[in-house]
Parts: C-alpha cells; structure tokens; sequence
C-alpha cells in the first residue's frame, strides 16, 4: 500500500466538516447528490507456470541401439505437462457489499484529490479479475517433422547380370548382359547410412579441433563450421531419438478469501501431468489449494458496535494471514498478506484531528 487508509481519508474529510455528515450504508439504490465509496478487499492473485512437452518419436527409432548402442528410446508419441515458476501477490479491489455513501449537500464541491483514495480500494467501479485461459496451439497432422537428410539419393542401384540366349549360324549360345535395377532404399538402409553419416560429421570435428585437417580454421571460420557441424549432429539425432517440442503457458487464478476467523482452504486448480490444467478432479489429478491462516491479532481489538449519527467515515483495518499453496500434501509457495475482508470497520469520527 502506497498510503494508510486514514492519512487517504484525510484528503476528503475537511470536505464535510462545516455539517453533521455521517456514511451511510447503500443497499440497491445511490442516495441521490453523495459521494460513493466501498471499503477494499483482498484477492489473491495465483500465477501458474505450465510447461508442455510434447515428444515425437524418430522415423529410425528402432535402429538407435543397432546403430548408436542407445538404448531405450520411447517410440511412442507422448505429450507430457509440468509445473514451472509459481507465484501469488495480493490484489486490492472493491467490496460491494460494504458501500457507503457521504451526503455531499448543494452547495459542496468535491475536491478531486478524492481520487487517490483509489490506491485503497476505496473506489465506486473497479473492474472484476478473469480468469486467464490459456490454449496449446495445436500441431498440424500433416506437418513433416522429420525431412529425409541423407546425404545422397534415397534410391539405390544393384547391378544383376542376366544370361541371354541369342541365336548364332551354329545354333544358340547364351551371353551375360549387365542390366542396373533401381528400387527404394529400406528404412534400415536409410538408418545405416544415417548412422554412417552421423559418425562421419563427429570425426570431421575431432579433426578441426585437433588440426588435422589439410587446410586448418581459425577464428570465426572454425567457431562457424564447429557450430553447423553440431546443428548437422543434433538433426540426424533426432532422427533415431525423437524431437521434443516445448513450449509454456501462464495460467493466473484469483481467490477471494471468505469473512472467516479461523484457518480456511480454497480449491484453486487441477493438475495432471498427461493433461494440464483441469477445473474437474479426475483420477490422475493432484489438487493445488490455498490455505489462509489469519493471524488472530486483529481480535484483540473491538471494531464498530453501535451505530452512533455523528459525523463520521468507516474504514476497515486489515487482518494480516499467512497464505499457503499447495500441490496436494506439498507446500509450494506461501507468504504474509493482508486480508481486508477478514479485519474490522471503524469509524473516523467528526472531531478527528488530521493533517
């Protein structure tokens, strides 16, 4: 907070001081020429980041260990969620259900220092917090993930040698004709030459950073062909060990704690590492709650119990509460607030002295 509530009050009270002014609770309808205030409440702003991993398995996975001596490798496409940066920070806002209104009179101009009473809370109209919702973009079905990278045609030659019959004066003698099949190449001969090709990019690098190559680096030109060898590296990788495609979102909630004396829990979200964020428990769901324990300090003080007609503002002194969150049975984050809502109204009466 930028200012207490009754140094704030201050720049309005002179304004009433010549008559007996006293705020007066609104139900529905505004009391026609008053100025409108509202006492402030707490909200509790939750930010949640969420990280979407989703693996795309490679068009060679099953040759990684015949080929790379890699073992284990998923060739199943999986999409899997996790929680990243977590953080809560209070927000003040308007409680409508405790509006008052100050008669104003004919004549009476108000200042319009009144306006930074807003920093309070202690405003008219303040707009309501939403709910962020946050969409994964989807991935086209027919998007290529994995472009053919060989680093030749992928069709190969076989020379077959046929015998053919050809009729001579003497009669038939059988010649042999050399003839070239062309086929497709197998996805483990495109494999085999992937491999080969792989091994050949890490011994070109072992030999620049040795120096035994015929025409030596240096500077810029060995850094630049060191780094396109290990882009070439990780894309034929990929190839046998799949591609992971990351990406996070930042889901925010709000949490308005309730008017209670003693320890409450709020259900903020839940979460499920194969689905993301749901509003819904399921079976593969863990709960993220929001615990709030006041710290009971504010009970030792005796708020506003008559109702007495004298010149006179309400405000409310805040409780101040410890705010917990938890994944389940595991504290997360957690911090000291204070909670408006939860403390007490008084009364700034005709004959205060403010400067």
């Amino acid at each position: 907070m930028k200012k207490s509530i009754i140094k704030s009050l201050a720049l309005i009270f002179p304004l009433f001081m010549s008559a007996q002014v006293f705020a007066q609770r609104i139900d529905r309808e505004i009391p026609e020429n008053s100025l409108v205030y509202t006492l402030p409440k707490t909200t509790v702003e939750i930010s949640v980041e969420i990280i979407k991993d989703r693996y795309i398995p490679g068009p060679y996975v099953r040759y990684a260990e015949e080929h790379l001596s890699i073992e284990g490798v998923s060739a199943r496409e999986e999409t899997d969620y996790s929680i990243g940066k977590i953080s809560m920070k209070p927000v003040v806002e308007a409680d409508y259900e405790y509006m008052y209104s100050l008669p104003a009179g004919n004549k009476s101009v108000l200042d319009a220092s009144f306006l930074a009473l807003s920093s309070e809370g202690l405003i008219f109209s303040l707009n309501d917090p939403k709910e962020a919702v946050a969409n994964f973009a989807s991935t086209p079905k027919n998007y290529q993930f994995y472009p053919d990278r060989l680093p030749s045609s992928p069709l190969k030659t076989q020379k077959e040698y046929i015998m053919e019959r050809i009729k001579t004066d003497s009669g038939f003698v059988s010649i042999p004709f050399q003839q070239s099949i062309v086929e497709k190449k197998d996805t483990q001969s495109k494999a085999e030459e992937a491999a080969k090709f792989l091994f050949s990019l890490r011994e070109r690098r072992f030999d620049l950073i040795s120096g035994d190559v015929d025409n030596a680096f240096s500077g810029s030109s060995l850094k630049d062909a060191l780094k396109e060898i290990n882009r070439l590296e990780k894309e034929y990788l990929s190839l046998f060990l799949g591609k992971h495609f990351v990406e996070s979102r930042v889901y925010t909630f709000y949490v308005s704690p309730e008017r209670s004396p003693g320890t409450k829990s709020y259900p903020v979200f839940y979460f499920s590492e194969s689905d993301g964020v749901l509003q819904e428990a399921t079976r593969t769901t863990t709960p993220f709650t929001l615990n709030i324990i006041p710290s009971g300090k504010i009970n030792y003080v005796e708020g506003v119990k008559t109702k007495v007609k004298v010149a006179s503002i309400y405000y409310r002194i805040p409780e101040t509460a410890t705010v917990q969150l938890f994944h389940g049975s595991q504290e997360v984050c957690s911090g000291r607030m204070h909670i408006y809502q939860m403390g007490k109204e008084f009364v700034l009466p005709s004959d205060a002295k403010t400067k």
